[in-house]
C-alpha cells in the first residue's frame, strides 16, 4: 500500500492484521465458532484481499514520481523497523508461548497458548544472554517461564514453590515450607488428556501457596517422589532423600519449582534449583487453547 501511495489504506490493513487473530480467538472463546478454523480463514482472507487490492492499485498507477515513503530505501526501512519493534516487544515486554506438556495441568493444558510478562523479573540480553536489569525476584505461587538449568537452550514453565534460604519438604504428597505444611483440600476426580492424547483420571486438590490458591493433580497410583529419577545437580548436598519423600534447602539466589500435575512432572525434585537469572517472565494469560477454546482470555493464577 505504501508502494502505491496509499498510506491510509496501509494503516487500515495494518490495524486489521493486529486485531484479526485475537478477535478470532475471542469469538472462539465465546463458543461462536471454532477458533483455530476462524483464525486460519480470517488470516487467509486478509492476505488475499491485501494482495488483490495492491495489485489492482499498482496496475492503475499513472507513474509520476513516487513520494519518499514509497521508494525502495523507505520501504526497506519500514520493514526493518517493524521487525525491530516486534522483536523488542517479544524480548522485553510480552512473549507468547505454547504449552507442549501436561506437567502444569490443570492450570495450563496441552495446547494452551500463553502470554508471558517479560517485565516481571528483569530484562535479559536477547538470544539467551544474561539478565542486565533486575526488577524483582519471583514470588511464591508465580507461574514462571525460565531457562531449564541442565540445558539453558530449553524453556520450561513451572510454579515457584520454595524461595532462597527456605527448606522445602515433600512427604505423603504433602508440601512443607520451613516445617509449615501447606493447606490442601481434595476436590474430586478430574480427567485430563496428556501430550500423547491419552486420557487420565486423577484427583484434583486445592493448594494454598501464601496468597495464591491453585489446583493441583495427584495420581494415587504413583509415589510422590521416585528416587530412581534423581539426577546430580548443584546444591544437592543440601537435600535428604527417602523413598517417596525428600527435604531440600534452597540455596541463595535460587528457587524451587514444581509442576501442578505433581505426579507427572519433571521439576526441582529431580533436576535441582533454578537460578534467579534463569527466570524470563511470569505467565499471566491463556489467550487461546487448542483443547478448550472457551479458556481463551483466562487469567493464570
Amino acid at each position: 500500500m505504501l508502494y502505491v501511495v496509499r498510506p491510509l489504506r496501509a494503516l487500515v490493513y495494518l490495524a486489521i492484521g493486529v486485531v484479526i487473530l485475537p478477535g478470532a480467538a475471542f469469538l472462539g472463546a465465546q463458543g461462536i465458532a471454532d477458533a483455530a478454523l476462524l483464525m486460519g480463514l480470517a488470516s487467509l482472507v486478509w492476505r488475499l484481499a491485501a494482495a488483490v487490492d495492491g495489485y489492482r492499485l499498482a496496475r492503475r498507477w499513472p507513474g509520476p514520481r513516487l513520494p519518499w515513503y514509497s521508494r525502495a530505501p523507505a520501504l526497506v526501512g519500514f520493514f526493518a523497523l517493524g521487525l525491530l519493534v516486534i522483536g523488542s516487544l517479544r524480548a522485553f515486554v510480552i512473549e507468547p508461548f505454547r504449552i507442549p506438556s501436561a506437567s502444569m495441568q490443570p492450570t495450563l493444558r496441552v495446547g494452551d497458548h500463553i502470554l508471558v510478562r517479560k517485565t516481571a523479573y528483569g530484562w535479559h540480553v536477547p538470544l539467551g544472554g544474561r539478565r542486565v536489569i533486575t526488577f524483582a525476584g519471583p514470588e511464591r505461587g508465580d507461574v514462571a517461564v525460565f531457562r531449564y538449568p541442565p540445558d539453558p537452550a530449553l524453556t520450561y514453565v513451572m510454579r515457584v514453590v520454595g524461595l532462597p534460604g527456605e527448606t522445602v519438604a515433600y512427604s505423603n504428597k504433602r508440601l512443607k515450607i520451613d516445617g509449615r505444611e501447606l493447606t490442601t483440600t481434595a476436590e474430586g476426580p478430574e480427567t485430563i488428556t496428556n501430550a500423547h492424547g491419552i486420557s487420565q483420571t486423577l484427583t484434583r486438590h486445592r493448594e494454598q501457596l501464601d496468597n495464591v490458591s491453585h489446583a493441583i493433580l495427584l495420581d494415587p497410583e504413583v509415589p510422590g517422589f521416585e528416587r530412581g529419577a534423581l539426577r546430580d545437580f548443584p546444591g544437592r548436598d543440601g537435600c535428604q532423600y527417602q523413598d517417596g519423600a525428600f527435604s531440600c534447602k534452597v540455596p541463595a539466589q535460587h528457587y524451587f519449582v514444581m509442576g501442578d500435575n505433581r505426579d507427572n512432572a519433571s521439576d526441582s525434585r529431580y533436576w535441582g534449583f533454578v537460578p534467579e537469572d534463569n527466570f524470563l517472565g511470569r505467565v499471566f494469560l491463556v489467550w487461546y487453547s487448542e483443547q478448550q477454546p472457551d479458556r481463551g482470555g483466562s487469567p493464570v493464577q
